[in-house]
């Protein structure tokens, strides 16, 4: 992905041209960054699955069901702790130590908030799951608070230093703490609780590193803008409507989830809990990934694009070439990283939760496949949220995230009403569906991304992901000793799809992406042209 402002290839300014090879380093930064996230991303995920298997047999499902409700309700309250702090560390032009003071600042202040809210509200949410572990758990991970704030802004500081290495081996080193202290717990005997304390071990460990080391990398106080005070007013209203939609957007995804328990009871909650916790790990991989390396490449795709004479500025408020075509390759790659991995999931998914969980949970590994075509449409979704939140367009940011809140409610009474954990499933999935509806109606009208090749490259990505499904599926079915004499065809049919897409392989969407970005060695046929742009209007 190219990040440099300019056209790809083309002119910034009057008859100044961009050299093909410009762009290179600017991409391959952000290729270095996703892969430094999505190796530690790797990496935690085995951690998990680990934890995982463990807890499986440890805890029941009613206790990790009244767990998943305690824990839907301090993520709920950690939207208002981090108030969108570190979003707009990411978004910053420019990260001083003022500005970092007076988020950290806020952020302490929204975390302690929050902390007085859980240890006094307790109790009152037991009596509404109706399950009385329910106020330990919530008193316990309450304590994070005190240290979610400093961590998530320290390490969205990291990431804006472009200090992707260091923020991704202190969050996965504090996961590992984490799980370690939650593990060690359960064993000796303080069953569930010692399932809150690994969110609080990890939140301690990432505020202390973190704030460490992005204290370390800033610059001193007497340099120009180093000691400039943070306006407060400011800062707290530019995140107060990121944190109300990020705030939307946790409660639309955990209605499911509380319909689930509040109607379905505590079993239910926990056979879907652990189906969210399976296919999440993949999600938040992925979408967390992607977003936090393009949302500052993209902010600065935005920030140096060249300003336009009155006469040559796009109509209608319309983005400039170079951030269309940045926000196009941004989103076909989400497609692409998306859409292969969770089909494969959603064929392999179900045999290997009932390997990693034991007996009892049918239930949960049914409902893998509907999760993860959710979790497929909600990376797309995220990042799509992330590029409009780089181009500021807090009404279509609105939009979208209306519609997948009507859409997930509709389909979640319909499901209860129906007592199926299922179509709570599939509730989930329609609300993100007609919230990406509305994000390609909206930018179609705003120009904000080509959309042709959008809406072609989702199409060709989501065939691709239909042989992806098959030979998960295949493969499930091998390994648990059930007859399928479909495998037969699998393993020619892909040999056939690699003869045929090798010489159509400058056709996919993925693979043009990379090379006009300059990642491949290969050159696409008819880039060079792209690559070649009218001056600008002066």
């Amino acid at each position: 992905m190219r990040i440099d402002g300019g056209p790809a290839g083309g002119a910034r300014a009057g008859k100044e041209t961009v050299l093909p090879g410009e762009e290179r380093p600017h991409s391959h930064a952000v290729v270095s960054g996703t892969l430094w996230n999505y190796s530690a991303a790797v990496v935690a995920s085995l951690l998990q699955l680990g934890y995982t298997a463990y807890t499986g047999r440890a805890v029941s499902a009613a206790a990790f069901g009244a767990f998943a409700s305690a824990l839907s309700i301090t993520q709920l309250l950690g939207y208002f702790a981090n108030a969108g702090l570190a979003t707009a560390v990411l978004r910053s032009r420019e990260l001083t130590r003022g500005l970092l003071v007076a988020t950290v600042r806020l952020g302490l202040l929204s975390g302690l908030v929050c902390f007085a809210l859980v240890q006094a509200t307790a109790p009152l949410w037991a009596e509404v799951w109706n399950a009385p572990e329910t106020t330990g758990l919530l008193r316990v991970l309450g304590l994070q608070f005190l240290f979610l704030p400093v961590g998530a802004v320290s390490a969205a500081g990291l990431r804006r230093l472009q200090a992707q290495r260091a923020a991704v081996l202190v969050e996965t080193g504090a996961l590992a703490a984490g799980l370690l202290t939650g593990t060690l717990l359960l064993a000796a005997g303080w069953n569930p609780l010692g399932l809150a304390a690994t969110s609080v071990t990890t939140q301690l460990g990432i505020a202390v590193l973190a704030g460490m080391l992005v204290a370390r990398r800033l610059p001193p106080p007497g340099g120009r803008t180093g000691g400039r005070p943070g306006r407060y007013r400011e800062l707290a209203g530019s995140s107060g409507f990121l944190a109300g939609h990020q705030l939307a957007q946790y409660v639309t995804n955990t209605v499911p989830l509380w319909a689930a328990g509040a109607v379905l009871g505590p079993v239910a909650a926990g056979y879907y809990s652990r189906s969210t916790l399976f296919t999440g790990l993949l999600l938040t991989t992925l979408a967390a990934g992607l977003t936090r390396v393009t949302t500052p490449a993209l902010t600065r795709v935005r920030a140096q694009a060249p300003e336009p004479s009155p006469e040559a500025r796009p109509p209608g408020g319309r983005e400039e070439p170079a951030v269309r075509r940045a926000a196009t390759d941004v989103l076909l790659a989400a497609s692409a990283l998306s859409f292969l991995p969770f089909a494969f999931l959603a064929g392999a998914g179900s045999g290997a939760l009932r390997l990693l969980l034991g007996p009892g949970w049918d239930e949960a590994a049914g409902l893998v496949p509907p999760l993860c075509l959710f979790s497929a449409v909600a990376v797309v979704y995220a990042v799509g949220l992330s590029v409009d939140t780089v181009c500021g367009s807090h009404r279509r940011m609105a939009a979208a995230q209306a519609a997948a809140a009507v859409v997930t409610l509709a389909g979640a009474v319909l499901a209860t009403a129906g007592d199926s954990l299922t179509l709570l499933a599939l509730a989930a999935l329609a609300g993100q569906l007609g919230g990406l509806a509305v994000q390609m109606w909206k930018w179609r009208g705003h120009g904000v991304v080509e959309a042709r090749r959008l809406w072609v490259g989702y199409a060709v990505h989501a065939a691709l992901g239909l042989a992806a499904y098959a030979s998960g599926a295949a493969l499930s079915r091998t390994a648990a000793g059930l007859p399928c004499p479909a495998v037969l065809l699998v393993l020619p049919a892909v040999g056939l799809a690699v003869v045929l897409c090798r010489p159509l392989r400058t056709r996919l969407p993925l693979y043009r992406v990379a090379a006009a970005r300059g990642l491949l060695p290969l050159r696409v046929p008819d880039l060079r042209r792209s690559r070649t742009t009218r001056p600008q209007a002066q």
